[in-house]
């Protein structure tokens, strides 16, 4: 629950409902606030020549003061008609004077006359109405037109405004004061308030909350739709954090059938992403592995080497005076051997390291395999007194392909010395070339050897890794040179291939690209 409360979409749902029921409250006031002005507005459209008919239908002036007879029976007459009315007359300083009002309801004195002059000359403006003859000029014209609903002081209340009706009260040229009607008194507001209890009203109001109810949830499935990606992505995230580097597999979603919208692309860009990690993670480790693997055989491959050189310097240096010469001499070739089996393996394993980095270059160019095998067989150490037959097949020097030819000559070298070294007097160590198609061309290096057990066959490209029936009087194999032809073909595209029989030799082969 915690949980849920602390989302995205939670902190999204819940900023949607405030908002609704913000935009809700401010609709409804905004709305009741122009339906009141609008209202106000056409009342007082409607009863604007109200206080003027008044004053012209009704004589209102005797001897040049107002009749109070009179008044009051065009008081008496406007209420019949409307009720909703109230009727002022209000002296030249604005002045509540006289009233239709029950005595003790009016609450004014005075009635500020700013607005019965803007309401005047909202009426008489010549843009509006015509003028009536005889009351332009008692005007000020210095008002601007003030758009209508206009409201003026209620003599009912002491702060209240309300639209008014207002006419100029006139003998001859003189200002006797105003006729000043409010429109929808106090009887008229009782009606209202009654009304906004009823059950239309009501009705409406409920309607207007279910509208809004219905557009708050329609809107949160929405954004819970469309903040259903977002929620995957942070899913996959924990996911993969849980997991970590270790996990084989990875419990992600499948974004490639989503949409193409910005979050399934930063979901499919994270996938990618975190496979990519997983897959550099498994190489670091793999390469701390075999770092790990490298220390650990140089640690006991050079060992031996080492103990033997240390222990025939130490002998020679001890029996110095009483060794013949011959004797110093072999001893002396002895720890030789022993050194440059250490700097061979040395050699072997930076190449290896090396070799397994990412920073490895190939820079291939056409080279003349053939005549490659040939320079090769030239350069191995055979014992003389042991005949072994070397061939090349075809021996065609414009068999050509694309490689690196300091590494292909190291393939070469590592494939050759290991059939040569496992082949016995008068056997037969044969490099052949064959055509894959028009672009590729397979080398093979055969020999006619005491071959590889079935058993071994899966390991021999190992760091290290030595045959069960490994031959054992010739020179010390280190074990790096299949690992290292391995690493040197795959960086030129391919893989070697072995294939082998006790006692009937062994096959490698791999392809290269031709010019």
């Amino acid at each position: 629950m915690i949980k849920f409360i602390h989302s995205f979409y939670c902190k999204l749902a819940m900023s949607i409902v405030a908002s609704f029921i913000l935009i809700g409250v401010l609709l409804l006031g905004l709305a009741e606030r122009l339906t009141h002005t609008y209202q106000q507005e056409v009342q007082q459209k409607l009863h604007l020549d109200l206080a003027q008919h008044v004053t012209a239908d009704d004589a209102l002036l005797k001897n040049g003061q107002i009749d109070q007879q009179a008044l009051k029976q065009a008081f008496h007459n406007m209420m019949i008609l409307g009720p909703s009315f109230e009727f002022y007359i209000l002296d030249p300083a604005g002045k509540v004077t006289t009233y239709s009002a029950a005595p003790g309801k009016v609450k004014r004195e005075r009635v500020n006359l700013q607005s019965v002059k803007e309401l005047l000359a909202y009426s008489h403006h010549p843009n509006i109405r015509s003028n009536p003859d005889g009351l332009i000029d008692h005007l000020d014209h210095s008002f601007d037109v003030s758009p209508l609903p206009i409201l003026g002081d209620d003599p009912r209340s002491p702060a209240g405004k309300k639209i008014f009706s207002a006419a100029p009260i006139i003998d001859g040229d003189r200002l006797v004061g105003y006729l000043y009607i409010i429109i929808g008194g106090e009887i008229y507001d009782n009606i209202v308030e009654l009304m906004q209890k009823s059950h239309i009203v009501q009705l409406s109001f409920w309607g207007f909350v279910a509208v809004l109810t219905f557009g708050l949830i329609v809107m949160l499935l929405l954004f819970g739709r469309l903040t259903r990606p977002l929620h995957r992505l942070t899913t996959d995230i924990r996911n993969f954090q849980r997991q970590g580097f270790s996990s084989d597999g990875l419990d992600l979603h499948d974004w490639h059938k989503a949409s193409s919208d910005e979050i399934t692309r930063l979901g499919v860009a994270f996938r990618e992403m975190a496979s990519e990690l997983k897959h550099q993670y498994r190489k670091v480790k793999d390469t701390d592995e075999l770092r790990r693997e490298l220390i650990s055989y140089v640690s006991h491959d050079l060992r031996t080497p080492l103990a033997s050189l240390q222990g025939y310097l130490e002998t020679w240096l001890m029996r110095r005076p009483q060794l013949s010469e011959e004797e110093s001499t072999r001893m002396i070739g002895t720890a030789l051997k022993n050194a440059e089996q250490i700097n061979r393996l040395i050699d072997q394993l930076f190449e290896l390291a090396h070799l397994e980095g990412d920073s490895v270059a190939i820079h291939k160019e056409p080279v003349a395999i053939a005549e490659l095998a040939q320079d090769v067989f030239h350069h191995l150490h055979i014992d003389p007194d042991c005949v072994i037959q070397l061939e090349v097949s075809p021996k065609d020097p414009s068999l050509m392909v694309l490689a690196d030819i300091e590494k292909i000559e190291r393939v070469l070298t590592n494939l050759l010395n290991n059939a040569v070294r496992h082949c016995d007097c008068g056997g037969m160590v044969r490099v052949e070339f064959e055509p894959v198609d028009a672009k590729h061309l397979r080398v093979i290096v055969a020999d006619t050897g005491c071959g590889i057990p079935p058993d071994d066959l899966p390991h021999i490209f190992d760091p290290h890794y030595r045959a069960s029936n490994s031959v054992k009087g010739k020179a010390r194999n280190s074990g790096l040179g299949l690992a290292i032809t391995r690493r040197i073909v795959e960086l030129h595209g391919s893989e070697v291939a072995v294939e082998s029989e006790l006692n009937k030799g062994t096959r490698f082969s791999f392809v290269l690209e031709t010019p």
